[in-house]
């Protein structure tokens, strides 16, 4: 795949929007001082999809690179695992592979109003029920009881660029601690996932 590296544009934009993210994060830090925030900072963007029609800027998730699944962070379960296989651009890197009842939860990263969705590279592999998509915000109840938004689907043993799935943040100043849980349905299935992106819309 043709990934981009952010470009001057999106670093002033970036530079704009950490200002803002900053008062933000302090009204956040003033309203709920039990959420540490302090961790937080204004992500790096780029456009990996613009080569699919996508030209909205995306942040990566921790534990992944540009093309590959590094897993660092991850917690894994129920046989989810790293494995290696060829990619969308025909390269060989590490995809995080899902049979059915398996759970994937992702560190956390910060976001705030202005992230609505997320997108990632999904094809199954067996079966075609997808991958359900959680998330939980620290400070709620979906922390310990994450809230399913969404479904991610991909073509049979071809990758594919899902729909955009729902991150649901609160319209509350500031930065917003959550990680997302990826669970596999179907009885006898496999999926396979990577380069799952969240979108800053303020960078659109």
């Amino acid at each position: 795949m043709n990934y981009r590296s952010i470009t001057r544009r999106a670093a002033g934009l970036a530079v704009l929007i950490a200002s803002v993210a900053g008062g933000s994060a302090q009204a956040a830090t003033a309203a709920n001082t039990s959420i540490d925030t302090s961790w937080c900072a204004t992500p790096l963007v780029s456009q990996p999809f613009i080569s699919l029609h996508d030209s909205s800027w995306y942040t990566l998730m921790p534990g992944e690179t540009t093309d590959g699944f590094t897993g660092a962070g991850w917690q894994l379960s129920g046989g989810a695992k790293l494995i290696t296989t060829t990619l969308a651009d025909g390269s060989v890197g590490t995809v995080l592979n899902m049979p059915s009842g398996s759970t994937a939860v992702s560190p956390p990263i910060c976001v705030n109003s202005a992230f609505p969705t997320a997108r990632t590279l999904v094809r199954d592999v067996v079966g075609a029920e997808g991958v359900f998509f959680y998330v939980g915000y620290e400070g709620t109840n979906t922390w310990t009881n994450p809230r399913n938004t969404g479904q991610v689907h991909g073509q049979h043993t071809a990758w594919t660029l899902s729909d955009p799935v729902n991150v649901q943040p609160s319209n509350t100043p500031g930065w917003q601690p959550v990680r997302f849980t990826l669970k596999a349905g179907g009885n006898a299935s496999d999926f396979q996932i990577y380069d799952l992106w969240v979108d800053p819309r303020c960078f659109g």
